[in-house]
């Protein structure tokens, strides 16, 4: 009887096992079940979107057309047109070349964009030559891998590199955290220095990083202008308040920067005076600049110093020094260069020691010039800034500046032609050679704000 009992007992619980493992893989089945039909759900959805794009000649990414270099040098050695597998969701550190090429939204907050055109600026040049070869590596292996910097496993997190900042293109996906840019949205932005540029069929950028394009321009007009604008707007943020009658100097008018940056200053209410060669000088004054100083001639700095003094002199070019700026500024005025030794610091030195000698130096120059402020300034994405340009340019207060147009496949040229110097304004790129890319909108439909 003892046995018979320990028997049931036993048969009892198995079978409670039994039941509750079946009730268990029960309700597995069914939240597999929903979840696969959610997934199901999503991915109707989205092959609605795309299936809307595909009528437009887009399809959704899998490999893209791109100008990479493999090791920095000069353009004409590596620069190179290549076709990259981008369909990878996921950051692949033992693969790393087709994870760092990925062209998808996996982030929130990143917008994946078609790009229609494109633009050259220095910064792409000098980045092909090994310019933050250091401190923008570190940011992009702190992305790729966080501990992969200080670990050393090769150059694998480093190459292949897209050049390219500035794009304007078609939105064809969005993160879950972007708000006010849908796809199918016409947009204009400038890429972050570290991460893989424009220079390619598809983009995937941060969401500040871009913004409605302006709707009176094509999509070759609306790529010049989103490096130089963000570069300009950043440097100046803290100078352009209550400016109206502030004089201010501009050392290297012509390019890109400097044709946007008389516009913009002269719309905030500043007196404009700019450094450029006599044939420059019909461009700049068109622009807005009341004062053109040819800096071929030998007798230019005594001009300049003939002058009133201004308030503010930014270097672009870097052809100044605070010890220079501070015969032409008032006490008390500003003084803001784009060559800054952060950046070269850090490749001749490495990260840290140069990070170090960087502020040491910053800190000795500011201490020993009190009479004037110093302000080193960097390209820095900025969506309200670059909202507040679309409107100027849809206001027809600022116009684009194109020296000269390539195609896609004659990138290499438009890297000859920024080499060579003397250019005015910006060098284009035609990326998708869509009819989108170079038609512009029909002005007299557009309602200004």
């Amino acid at each position: 009887m003892l046995m018979l009992h320990r028997t049931s007992h036993y048969s009892l619980s198995l079978c409670t096992v039994q039941h509750g493992y079946l009730a268990c893989e029960r309700k597995i089945s069914n939240y597999l079940k929903r979840l696969w039909k959610e997934g199901e759900v999503e991915r109707h959805k989205e092959f609605q979107t795309w299936a809307e794009f595909e009528n437009r000649g887009f399809k959704k990414p899998e490999y893209t057309d791109c100008w990479i270099i493999e090791k920095y040098g000069l353009p004409k050695n590596e620069l190179k047109k290549d076709v990259i597998n981008v369909n990878y969701q996921k950051f692949q550190s033992w693969d790393a070349r087709h994870a760092r090429m990925r062209q998808a939204v996996y982030k929130p907050n990143e917008v994946l964009v078609k790009v229609h055109a494109a633009s050259i600026n220095p910064i792409d040049l000098a980045i092909c030559r090994g310019y933050g070869k250091n401190l923008f590596n570190f940011r992009r292996n702190f992305l790729l891998e966080p501990f992969s910097h200080f670990i050393k496993m090769g150059d694998y997190t480093e190459f292949p590199l897209i050049l390219g900042r500035d794009f304007s293109g078609t939105v064809v996906d969005v993160g879950s955290g972007v708000h006010d840019i849908v796809p199918g949205d016409e947009v204009f932005g400038a890429q972050q220095l570290f991460r893989n540029g424009s220079f390619a069929d598809w983009i995937c950028v941060d969401f500040n990083c871009i913004s409605q394009k302006p709707a009176t321009l094509s999509h070759i007009e609306a790529a010049t202008l989103p490096y130089v604008a963000l570069t300009v707007t950043s440097a100046l943020k803290n100078f352009i308040k209550n400016a109206t009658g502030k004089r201010v100097l501009l050392l290297g008018g012509a390019g890109g920067i400097g044709t946007f940056a008389i516009q913009y200053l002269k719309n905030k209410g500043f007196h404009v005076a700019v450094t450029c060669s006599e044939k420059s000088n019909s461009l700049c004054s068109s622009l807005g600049a009341a004062d053109c100083f040819d800096y071929t001639l030998p007798d230019f700095n005594e001009r300049i110093l003939e002058e009133p003094r201004y308030d503010l002199v930014f270097d672009i070019v870097g052809s100044s020094n605070p010890e220079h700026a501070k015969s032409m500024l008032h006490n008390g005025g500003t003084y803001v260069t784009l060559k800054s030794p952060l950046v070269q610091n850090t490749d001749d030195y490495g990260l840290l020691f140069g990070l170090s000698t960087s502020a040491t130096s910053y800190l000795k120059t500011s201490l020993f010039r009190n009479n004037i402020k110093i302000k080193w300034a960097y390209f820095a994405p900025d969506r309200l800034a670059l909202l507040e340009v679309a409107k100027l340019v849809d206001e027809g207060l600022i116009q684009t500046v194109i020296h000269k147009t390539f195609n896609f496949q004659d990138v290499p040229m438009a890297f000859e032609m920024l080499e060579a110097g003397k250019t005015k304004g910006k060098i284009a790129i035609n990326v998708s050679g869509l009819s989108e890319a170079t038609e512009k909108p029909n002005i007299e439909k557009i309602i200004h704000l």
